[in-house]
């Protein structure tokens, strides 16, 4: 998905956006109005946790830091093999913010986007 795609998304009831980066970066910089559910290196108790916060009847969209990580992509796809429909957004936060959207957390106000 493109970074518009997913601003456009949002906009709809049934689209739950997840980092799946620790609670702590979370906290820190996120998109604004995504959920966290980290992604460990326990992929069933991921898909339980989102299906326990979420339900099946929404649309993910996943999402890290940036597009160097393939972890949002593999999030999605542990979600569509179980059931859900989900995509992930590979260019992540990097390029939410590259883009002027918003975000949030403790960090927002000083986040700076480096080349």
């Amino acid at each position: 998905m493109t970074k518009e795609e997913v601003f456009q998304e949002m906009k709809e009831e049934d689209v739950v956006v997840l980092n799946i980066l620790p609670e702590a970066e979370h906290q820190k910089l996120r998109i604004k109005g995504s959920y966290n559910v980290h992604l460990g290196d326990d992929h069933q108790a991921f898909v339980r946790t989102v299906e326990d916060l979420h339900g099946r009847d929404k649309f993910f969209i996943t999402y890290c830091a940036n597009n160097h990580s393939h972890k949002a992509a593999l999030a999605a796809k542990l979600l569509h093999e179980n059931g859900f429909e989900a995509e992930d957004f590979p260019g992540g936060l990097h390029a939410w913010m590259e883009s002027g959207y918003q975000v949030e957390g403790t960090m927002a106000e000083k986040a700076v986007v480096l080349d």
